[in-house]
């Protein structure tokens, strides 16, 4: 309660204010009372220094494990839930990790889409062990993909190889023909750096032309997984070199053994994507990265 009576003040005039403070306090407590729950008057003046009295009964969890338990699921994002395992995604990470120079004045996302060639030596499993082989042989092909965030994208592959297939004790010798065509998920841990390693994999399908035992030539179409390592370097705005080592594993099936084809690959991409120039008056060369 203030207290507005001062020297000189007539006596009638320092009631009038004495009551309105009074007025004044007791709206107040009226206002406080009822944000209080009922029968509660609230905090006495030792609770209220106590500061032991500042503590919360609910209990926080100690990990961040239990945010992804059941309860509250519905509000966890998929790229929340595989934060769980350790991959990384732009809400959550920024742009990009500490890892190396990141891109200075342009973006992979300024250029999301990508297509490119690739070639290297293919390093053969024998399609049939012990009767079936099949040597070594250069395979190249093409290659379609979006970066759709700053940690992932997404591709299309195309290759094929032209090895030899003959089966033992057989003369005839069948220049064959080695098929993949698969969709992958890309993996870039270090986000938009100049130098992008990446890791892939992917399902589709390998076909691949054979030797039967009596000499005939036999197709086998069969379900495939690659999955491998690999490393971007970004030379300017348009081009980037690209590096990997890939698996392409083909499980067994129409009387072939499950294959693992080893690609040691080099590549040149073009991105794709960049928005046009602005016409804007006050900056009509303006390019967009």
């Amino acid at each position: 309660m203030l207290l507005h009576c001062a020297v000189g003040m007539p006596p009638s005039t320092c009631a009038q204010e004495m009551d309105a403070d009074l007025m004044d306090d007791a709206s107040t407590s009226r206002s406080l009372a009822e944000e209080l729950p009922l029968g509660d008057a609230g905090p006495n003046d030792a609770e209220f220094l106590d500061p032991d009295s500042a503590q919360f009964d609910t209990e926080w969890p100690s990990d961040t494990t239990s945010l992804y338990g059941e309860e509250g699921a519905e509000d966890v994002r998929p790229f929340d839930r595989m934060r769980k395992w350790g991959f990384r995604h732009s809400s959550t990470e920024g742009r990009f990790i500490d890892k190396s120079v990141p891109l200075a004045y342009s973006s992979w996302l300024n250029r999301p889409y990508h297509i490119d060639w690739f070639v290297g030596p293919l390093l053969s499993d024998n399609p049939v062990s012990g009767r079936v082989n099949q040597s070594n042989d250069v395979f190249g092909g093409i290659r379609a993909g979006w970066d759709f965030d700053y940690y992932w994208g997404i591709e299309w592959r195309f290759g094929w190889a032209a090895p030899d297939v003959f089966v033992d004790g057989v003369s005839d010798t069948l220049e064959g023909d080695y098929f993949v065509s698969d969709i992958s998920f890309v993996y870039y841990p270090w986000g938009d750096t100049k130098v992008r390693p990446y890791f892939q994999w992917g399902l589709g399908v390998t076909q691949l032309d054979l030797l039967h035992e009596d000499g005939q030539p036999q197709q086998a179409t069969l379900l495939g997984m690659p999955f491998g390592v690999g490393v971007q370097f970004s030379q300017n705005r348009w081009l980037a070199w690209r590096l990997e080592i890939v698996d392409n594993l083909a499980f067994g099936g129409d009387g072939v053994d499950t294959l693992n084809n080893f690609v040691f690959a080099a590549g040149m991409e073009m991105r794709l994507g960049a928005r046009p120039n602005s016409y804007w008056p006050w900056r009509s060369s303006r390019t967009i990265w």
